[in-house]
């Protein structure tokens, strides 16, 4: 069985990675509730040291790729929602010691939904990891619903392009920002047209809230997806870093949290990924003024929670169901081979694209 895999050495406080694809005769053996699932595509992306470290989970082999759809081999005995020849879609949880992007994978069953006969194994790779990120933040981090105002941050990236489709189904006005004439692009494909693209492209300041406030007629937004902040305003950063490792992406980029904090409107709802957030006794007096609140997204601990399984296998199902109804289009997407992950995911990861990654079968 052929699998992809993460190396990782240290290097004074960082980490020097490397991919290897590993070829042996093994395949691994069905038990208990366990699936084997032949992979036909799994969605890529980079893996968060920072957070593995955290949690006790760091080796240094770690499995390359989560998001998997494909066909069921091999059943455990104790299995009663899947049978051999089914077709299944889901997220391998972050102490799999199994990779995604391989031949074969050995999972979990409550991991697994099925994947509706009209949605394509690449869609449905393509879609569930941003998914169940963007649906955790805007319905069970941000509660919006239909009529409120929604601030979603690069709505061009895969995660934003699903994230704005879901608010926009939900009812919501959706503003979103672009930083160059590609995002542009791509958000103007979206059907129902954005209510409103903000232009980051002159990395201008308080240029997101004074396009929001007009927007809204001074009243501000109800929910903020972001994708990281700068923490202070004249703060200098080191290209190529971003909150989470993506070196595809700088700081420069990002929105101050000052600025973010005032585009939030009464009862306002900020959703962040910024996990080294600090907020200073001015900005929070500002949330207390609004009777604003701050949420902090980590879709990964849907898998480290069993006693919310039922919740995220819903969420499962509903982008899957979205998807075969075509309220839901997936992202565009950067096809690789098996054999061409070793040598070609890290420059992918690491240049700046609009694009899903999914290896393919």
């Amino acid at each position: 069985m052929k699998a992809v895999y993460w190396s990782l050495a240290a290097d004074g406080a960082s980490f020097n990675r490397d991919l290897l694809l590993i070829s042996d005769g093994s395949i691994p053996e069905a038990e208990g509730t366990k699936v084997l699932v032949r992979v036909k595509a799994c969605g890529l992306t980079d893996i968060d040291v920072e957070l593995l470290q955290e949690l006790g989970l760091f080796q240094q082999k770690l499995p390359c790729g989560t998001q998997i759809s494909g066909v069921v081999t091999k059943v455990g005995s104790a299995v009663t929602r899947f049978a051999v020849g089914d077709d299944v879609v889901g997220v391998l949880p972050l102490d799999t010691e199994y990779a995604g992007c391989a031949e074969y994978c050995l999972l979990e069953e409550y991991n697994l939904v099925s994947k509706p006969p009209k949605v394509s194994y690449k869609a449905a790779a393509a879609c569930i990891g941003e998914g169940v990120k963007m649906y955790t933040a805007l319905r069970y981090l941000g509660h919006v619903c239909g009529g409120e105002t929604v601030l979603i941050m690069d709505g061009a990236r895969p995660a934003g392009f699903i994230g704005v489709q879901l608010a926009q189904e939900w009812g919501s006005k959706v503003i979103t920002t672009a930083s160059s004439e590609t995002a542009r692009m791509v958000l103007e494909s979206v059907k129902p047209e954005i209510a409103h693209v903000v232009d980051r492209s002159e990395r201008k300041r308080f240029a997101i809230l004074n396009e929001c406030l007009e927007d809204t007629g001074g009243l501000g937004v109800d929910c903020i997806i972001d994708d990281g902040v700068t923490m202070y305003p004249n703060e200098v950063e080191e290209a190529g870093q971003s909150p989470k490792g993506d070196s595809s992406r700088s700081k420069r980029s990002l929105p101050e949290k000052h600025e973010v904090i005032s585009t939030l409107g009464i009862g306002g709802r900020w959703v962040t990924s910024q996990r080294n957030l600090q907020l200073d006794p001015p900005d929070s007096r500002l949330l207390q003024l609004k009777g604003a609140s701050v949420c902090f997204l980590n879709d990964a601990t849907w898998t480290l929670a069993s006693h919310k399984q039922g919740k995220y296998l819903h969420i499962l199902r509903d982008i899957m169901q979205k998807l075969e109804k075509g309220t839901l289009r997936p992202p565009e997407t950067h096809s690789l081979k098996l054999d061409e992950v070793s040598t070609k995911l890290k420059n992918l990861l690491s240049s700046p694209g609009y694009k899903k990654i999914v290896m393919e079968m």
